[in-house]
């Protein structure tokens, strides 16, 4: 087996389906072993002089049942699995999934890419730029 545990970033668009459906097709050829799809939400707060104002509770709740949502139709992929599991974590995405990686034994992370050209990746920042640049394990991007 290459891989023990897979870590799949995992937000719901066509490319994180993608990039589970190969971290899948890596546990179904032996490639690997475990699954944890991962899923980040952040929320929102502004600075306005020396406060820090976030979001009312209700819509920090609607955010977290959206992302057990999106992770329950995610974890209907890997019913079959033997080791795969789902996981909601707060904060900046790229740091939340590499401390999880870091802290639970991540051999490899998957994770779709945008597909933002150069000039716009470089001005907006990238979830899987920022992973593949500062990630300690081996890090594979699916357009």
């Amino acid at each position: 087996m290459l891989f023990s545990h897979i870590i799949v970033a995992y937000d719901g668009s066509l490319s994180a389906v993608k990039a589970l459906d190969t971290a899948i097709a890596l546990v179904e050829n032996k490639q690997a072993e475990k699954i944890s799809i991962v899923h980040v939400y952040s929320v929102p707060y502004m600075a306005i002089a020396d406060s820090i104002v976030t979001v009312p509770n209700s819509v920090q709740q609607e955010w977290l049942e959206r992302a057990q949502s999106l992770l329950a139709d995610a974890g209907k992929k890997t019913e079959q699995l033997p080791y795969a599991n789902t996981v909601i974590l707060e904060g900046s995405p790229a740091e939340a999934i590499l401390q999880y990686a870091d802290h639970n034994g991540g051999d490899l992370i998957v994770i779709g890419s945008r597909g933002l050209g150069g000039l716009r990746e470089f001005m907006m920042g990238s979830v899987s730029h920022n992973i593949a640049q500062h990630a300690k394990i081996p890090v594979l991007i699916i357009k």
